[in-house]
């Protein structure tokens, strides 16, 4: 008699259910597209989809796999679906990173990427699972550098199958002196054994750096690690750096709140706020947090797009270091516009992509890659994404050159002395088709090449020549959407800033619609009452004065740089 057995995690399902009721989303939820989400977990081959399970029948086959980087030979992390002949998935009844698989964590219904995931679950390469008999499917992958593999297996009742496959990274990255990392992940790191399970799943993922964020529930804020209800850290800064086989994890914080919004901060020396409990909807707000941080050689971002509103007063000051953009496969918060604008006032506020797991759909979905002339650690992997070294994606590998510049380099130009620039992009992707690369200049599409779905897997790459008639920014993003017409991979480059006579970009209705935000936001702040509502608007209405100052100069000069993390 055949017998399946649902996996069933009571405490990880209640884990999960208590966290995200202390880390609410940042925005309204998304109405469930129930045939986007099938298409997620609907194996090829099969019409419907498949369901988690763990099989215990009488003729139970076994497969024991072992899956290899081909460089090195041995086992290596990955993400694993193994399919069997009825279409449904199967899990290892034994595996010490079973409470990650996708039925466990993650899988936020209603959020992108909308691509084919399947029920997988991770391993550290070596595992052994029970399928039904027929014909069974290991699929794997790691991350957007390593080329996704599939194997089938003809199971015959009650043997045993040993299976092999062997990954390769088909695209490094570091070649074009690129590394990945992702600044917004919640594992917890309360002990040695913790610290090693962030590096297997990271390693499954393959990113190269991984910023863990313990948090506050969005209702209070104490400054003890072991007071965060959310991925407690129980150290900062240097000490909080380990390392192993290529990838390494840091700690930081989110300081959550309902009033203005979340601020991530990494690499700074200890908890903010030691010893202090706050209303983190009163005071500090989050541009004070960010400055501590900066204080002790943390850096910080903006979340969720700037979800709350203070984005716009925080990056007028630069009292953050950037944005989290692209979250869920969408621009989140500000969005493109929002950020645009930013951009169109010569203000270098650049982006980053990150996940936000376990609030998502798979570890490192959104992700940052940041340039380096050497492999950085992880206090320069984060000095490069405050710097806007990057392009940040949900799966497309995507270049821009400038006349041999990169995102976060300013060219100084004098006018009239400069032939037109050539500006190159280039995209490579292994994990979900993109239909389109654009280069986009001062907030505008300049030049678009449209993708055939049959693009084979070497670089495309397109130029065009951009005039230096006046300051410029220039960056590269391209996408598509899934079958189901739902947004999947999207990638985009911070810009290459021109300036030109000494002078950044400047235009006024950006000014002006950047300024409305602001007024926005203080006559908010205005109609609410609480002790300590006069600082904040003291830090609003500094806000204004530098956005107005830059309006009364039509813009900025070079020398007003970013401010950047110190070196521990």
């Amino acid at each position: 008699m055949l017998r399946q057995h649902i996996v069933v995690c009571t405490g990880a399902w209640l884990l999960m259910a208590v966290t995200a009721r202390a880390h609410p989303p940042a925005a309204p939820p998304t109405l469930v597209d129930a045939t986007a989400e099938q298409r997620i977990h609907t194996p090829p081959g099969f019409r419907r989809e498949g369901k988690p399970q763990i099989y215990f029948g009488d003729d139970a086959v076994r497969l024991r796999a072992t899956v290899v980087d081909r460089a090195t030979g041995q086992p290596t992390p990955c993400r694993v679906n193994v399919v069997g002949a009825d279409g449904n998935y199967y899990e290892p009844r034994d595996n010490p990173l079973a409470n990650w698989s996708l039925f466990r964590a993650g899988n936020r219904l209603g959020k992108g990427p909308f691509r084919y995931y399947g029920w997988f679950f991770y391993t550290t390469g070596e595992f052994e699972v029970t399928v039904p008999p027929g014909l069974a499917r290991v699929e794997v992958w790691k991350g957007f550098e390593f080329a996704p593999l599939a194997e089938s297996v003809q199971a015959l009742a009650g043997r045993t199958h040993d299976v092999k496959l062997s990954l390769e990274r088909t695209r490094p990255m570091v070649a074009e002196g690129y590394y990945s990392g992702d600044t917004h992940i919640h594992l917890p790191r309360r002990n040695a054994i913790d610290d090693e399970r962030a590096l297997d799943l990271i390693a499954a993922e393959d990113i190269e750096f991984g910023y863990m964020l313990s948090a506050n529930d969005g209702r209070s804020y104490t400054g003890e690690w072991q007071a965060q209800p959310i991925a407690p850290q129980r150290t900062q800064g240097a000490e909080a750096i380990a390392s192993r086989g290529g990838y390494t994890i840091a700690s930081g914080q989110e300081y959550v709140t309902a009033s203005y919004g979340h601020v991530g901060m990494v690499l700074h020396a200890r908890t903010l706020l030691e010893g202090q409990s706050v209303d983190p909807n009163r005071w500090p707000i989050l541009g004070a947090m960010a400055g501590e941080a900066r204080k002790l050689a943390g850096c910080s971002f903006n979340l969720h797009g700037g979800n709350g509103g203070e984005i716009y007063l925080d990056f007028a000051q630069q009292a953050t270091d950037g944005v989290e953009l692209l979250q869920f496969a969408d621009y989140r918060g500000i969005g493109l516009e929002g950020w645009y604008h930013m951009l169109n006032i010569g203000c270098r506020f650049p982006a980053v992509g990150a996940c936000d797991y376990p609030f998502c759909r798979v570890l490192g979905d959104c992700r940052t890659y940041v340039h380096s002339s050497e492999r950085p650690d992880a206090v320069g992997w984060a000095r490069a994404a405050a710097e806007g070294r990057s392009f940040f994606t949900t799966g497309p590998l995507l270049l821009l050159e400038v006349d041999g510049h990169r995102p976060g380099d300013v060219i100084s130009r004098s006018a009239g002395d400069s032939p037109p620039f050539k500006a190159r992009a280039r995209v490579r992707t292994l994990v979900a088709p993109i239909s389109y690369v654009e280069l986009i200049v001062n907030g505008q599409s300049f030049a678009r090449r449209d993708i055939a779905k049959n693009m084979d897997q070497k670089w495309f790459e397109f130029e065009a020549p951009v005039a230096v008639d006046r300051p410029l920014w220039i960056a590269a993003r391209c996408g598509s959407k899934s079958p189901a017409d739902r947004p999947d991979a999207l990638a985009h480059t911070n810009p290459v800033f021109v300036a030109v006579d000494g002078r950044l970009p400047y235009a006024e209705a950006s000014a002006d619609w950047l300024l409305k935000r602001i007024d926005e936001q203080i006559d908010e702040l205005e109609h609410r009452q609480f002790d300590e509502r006069a600082q904040a608007l003291e830090f609003y209405r500094a806000s204004q004065a530098a956005l107005l100052e830059i309006r009364r100069n039509r813009g900025q000069p070079l020398d007003s740089s970013p401010q950047t993390p110190t070196k521990n």
